[in-house]
């Protein structure tokens, strides 16, 4: 369970990564009164041979994430057995 969610880390923060560092994208931020007037826009424009590996990259690691989190609500509702602590087995000295 643990290593699939970390490779699905893995996958989701290289996927981000190169998204993001074929880039070619603008940002804004504006504070208004009243608060409704607030905004932000981001525009995101990747382009290159980077793009296909990206979304491969992302869209395994949100499947992955996906998976781990099932593996883990099954482990939740599983006998829970073998989480009991053990029972130490005291053995008789001789004399």
């Amino acid at each position: 369970m643990k290593g699939v969610l970390v490779t699905a880390v893995v996958c989701l923060a290289a996927g981000l990564f190169v998204i993001f560092y074929f880039c070619h994208g603008t940002t804004g931020l504006s504070f208004a009164y009243p608060p409704s007037g607030c905004s932000i826009h981001i525009d995101i424009t990747t382009t290159g041979v980077g793009v296909p590996g990206a979304v491969g990259l992302t869209l395994l690691g949100a499947f992955l994430l996906i998976i781990a989190t099932i593996i883990a609500v099954i482990g939740m509702f599983r006998r829970r057995s073998d989480m009991e602590p053990t029972k130490r087995r005291e053995t008789a000295f001789e004399e």
